[in-house]
């Protein structure tokens, strides 16, 4: 009898299905499709009732694995209704149309694959030709609502992770493969998310709520950009393996900010002709501040580092999506898990531990007024140098028995980076030396020491970064120190800084303060924002006044970890 479809068994055209998808692993596999409308009976044997299997085997070929399922365990009904939905947002990227009525679906999808993207994932999202979308989106897009917003862009779901995504996909080579002309457009677009703090927000709850709740208060100042803090979209519902689960929107302005950095990085700091070559020179000459061996170290060390960046340490060993769990956990939580402690969720014991270097854009003083006190957006945005920033960062924790630092209410804390008021503390002459915290009228006491061994090697268990569980190593509370070393203090200024660690979110929050008792008009500052999966510690720092209202001046960070120091 001649072969036929209707006679071959669902095992062979299963087979079939797969050897062809094997030849082409981009993309929907187009075979499945045409097999399934050649007839009934090859419809029915490789639809998902009958052949669900198949599914299973189609998710894995095309896509990396997906994270620990809020919920419950995966059926096959969830991947096959994942399967599909991604399908979906792949050939809606590929068609070009960035008014999409369905684009708010397509780009949660790719946010999320991109989070859990170990190799596969992004092999589709260039099949999906995903570079050229969002180049394509940002530049016609973004602006949309633009005209009755007296000329701010909206923060909308959409725009929030189109902007997301956009920093996520960035790397070296598309950032060197652009035109002049369009980083200056990409820098002009995002320029009013990174700078304009007083109407989009860089942190994904109340700033100055140490443990927010659904039933924080809320301090409402007004101005006339309208509320402050400003009102941003905060979480919406995506269908994630055809279960609803709740997304945690992240804050825009971080991702913008980063773009920002990255795009100004191409044009190094000119170096004056006046300057000394080196510091014995300038020591010599009794010249303080930068050299030209201190502005050639900045031009070519001091860069924005990129999801894909190769460290050269532990970090290294990390999956490709393992190293987006701060994002990650932020964005999607399982219902059913309740932290032990205070412990920020996934923290990895060791980050901030070590040198940081990056900088700073400070906006003129006069030109921040303006944009604060005008309810019009300026056309062009202006734009604004760049300073070096160094830092070393320590980290403490503060181990059961201990008790950690108390904190009664929100009221001043915040301005005291999260740290009680009127708080004593001093490093203890232990090795090695940890801080020890006194209340006024000696309230309370409370010590944190450096981390233990077996804290740190906790989240680094067979090469992924192990869930980090606050009841395993006895850790309660993070607390960060840092100096700017001799170094680049004699260059740029030197400051201590000690702050805190949100446990909801990972904000970080320090107070810094100036070396030189004989600077103390330079002022206290704190800066506040997170570590972001490219490992890049980026925010917002302010001047000590203003409380929980618009500051009156504000500026910008990016710090990335010198891993050469470890």
């Amino acid at each position: 009898m001649p072969a036929s479809l209707i006679t071959t068994p669902a095992e062979l055209l299963e087979q079939i299905v797969i050897f062809a998808a094997h030849q082409h692993r981009q993309g929907p596999p187009s075979v499945l499709r045409s097999l399934r409308l050649t007839c009934r009976m090859s419809n029915n044997a490789l639809s998902p009732e009958s052949n669900s299997y198949l599914y299973l085997r189609l998710f894995k070929d095309r896509f990396s694995p997906c994270r620990d399922f809020p919920g419950g365990q995966l059926t096959v009904d969830n991947i096959e209704h994942e399967l599909r939905k991604r399908f979906r947002a792949l050939q809606r990227v590929r068609r070009g149309d960035v008014a999409d009525p369905d684009i708010l679906e397509s780009l949660s999808t790719i946010y999320i694959m991109m989070l859990e993207d170990d190799g596969r994932n992004w092999d589709q999202l260039l099949w999906a030709q995903l570079p050229v979308f969002m180049t394509r989106f940002l530049r016609e897009r973004l602006m949309v609502g633009a005209e009755t917003n007296n000329g701010w862009p909206t923060e909308n779901e959409v725009n929030v992770l189109a902007v997301s995504i956009f920093w996520l996909m960035s790397c070296s080579e598309s950032i060197r493969d652009e035109t002049d002309e369009l980083r200056r457009e990409f820098v002009q677009l995002l320029s009013p998310y990174s700078f304009a703090g007083f109407r989009y927000p860089c942190f994904s709850g109340l700033e100055y709520d140490f443990r927010p709740s659904e039933n924080s208060p809320k301090t409402v100042a007004t101005s006339v950009h309208g509320e402050y803090s400003p009102i941003r979209p905060v979480s919406t519902t995506i269908c994630y393996f055809g279960r609803p689960v709740s997304f945690n929107l992240p804050p825009l302005a971080p991702y913008a900010i980063l773009v920002h950095f990255s795009r100004l990085e191409t044009r190094p700091l000119m170096i004056p002709p006046h300057l000394p070559g080196t510091r014995a020179e300038a020591v010599a000459n009794g010249i303080s501040g930068p050299t030209k061996e201190d502005i050639v170290y900045f031009n070519t060390r001091c860069k924005t580092h990129f999801p894909d960046t190769i460290y050269g340490n532990r970090f290294d060993t990390l999956l490709k999506s393992r190293r987006h769990d701060p994002d990650w956990t932020r964005s999607i939580r399982d219902p059913l898990y309740r932290s032990p402690s205070s412990l920020p969720g996934q923290y990895i014991p060791g980050t901030i531990s070590g040198r940081w270097q990056g900088s700073f854009i400070a906006p003129y003083y006069n030109v921040y007024k303006d944009m604060l006190s005008c309810s019009s957006a300026p056309s062009p945005f202006p734009t604004f140098g760049r300073f070096p920033l160094y830092v070393t960062f320590r980290e403490l924790y503060c181990y059961s028995p201990s008790i950690p630092l108390p904190l009664r209410g929100n009221e001043g804390s915040f301005e005291n980076a999260f740290l009680p008021i009127g708080c004593r503390w001093h490093e203890t002459e232990a090795s090695p030396a940890g801080i020890e915290f006194t209340g006024e009228n000696a309230s309370f006491k409370a010590y944190y020491s450096p981390p233990r061994q077996e804290h740190v090697e906790i989240g680094f268990v067979g090469g992924t970064a192990g869930k980090s569980k606050p009841s395993a190593h006895g850790a309660f509370d993070v607390i960060i120190t840092g100096v700017t070393e001799d170094r680049y203090a004699a260059a740029w200024g030197g400051y201590r800084y000690i702050g805190r660690i949100r446990p909801s979110d990972g904000l970080i929050v320090l107070l810094r303060e100036p070396l030189d008792p004989q600077m103390i008009e330079l002022g206290r500052a704190l800066f506040r924002g997170y570590i972001i999966s490219s490992r890049n510690f980026v925010g917002r720092w302010r001047c000590m006044s203003g409380g929980v209202h618009p500051p009156e001046w504000e500026s910008v960070f990016s710090l990335c970890k010198d891993v050469s120091w470890e």
